[in-house]
Formats: C-alpha cells, structure tokens, sequence
C-alpha cells in the first residue's frame, strides 16, 4: 500500500523544502504539500521522478502489507 508520508520523511531526511522539490518537479510547492499528505495522488511518472531525486527505490514509498487467509484442507 502506498505511504504518502514516506514523501515527506525522504524529503526531510536529505534536508530538501518543498520548494526545492516542486522544482525538480515543475510543479507547484503545494501540489508537493497535498501529496505528501494523501490528498492527491501520485502518478507513476511524480513516483519516479521523487524516487530519482531521494536516491530510492520506488518500492521506499510503499507499506508491505501481507493478509492471511485460513485455507482449510
């Protein structure tokens, strides 16, 4: 599942402002600030390119999430 949070916390990590990364970007601060905070999406072409910028793998920005199911025999 995908953690819009990780956005922030690899931003912040490399002591980058939103500004700076809306550069990179071409878009504006705010647009950064809403996806970072899940309120508007990421596509996978803004996914590369953070990653690009973070120095991470795409998959940083994503929660594992495994679910269980009984299966009975």
């Amino acid at each position: 599942m995908f953690d819009p949070g990780m956005l922030r916390q690899c931003r912040r990590k490399l002591k980058l402002k939103q500004d700076d990364v809306a550069k990179e970007l071409c878009k504006a601060p705010g647009c950064i600030s809403k996806q970072e905070n899940g309120e508007m999406r990421v596509s996978a072409d803004d996914l590369a390119a953070y990653a690009s910028i973070y120095g991470v793998s795409v998959g940083s920005f994503y929660k594992e999430t495994i679910e269980y199911k009984k299966v009975e025999v």
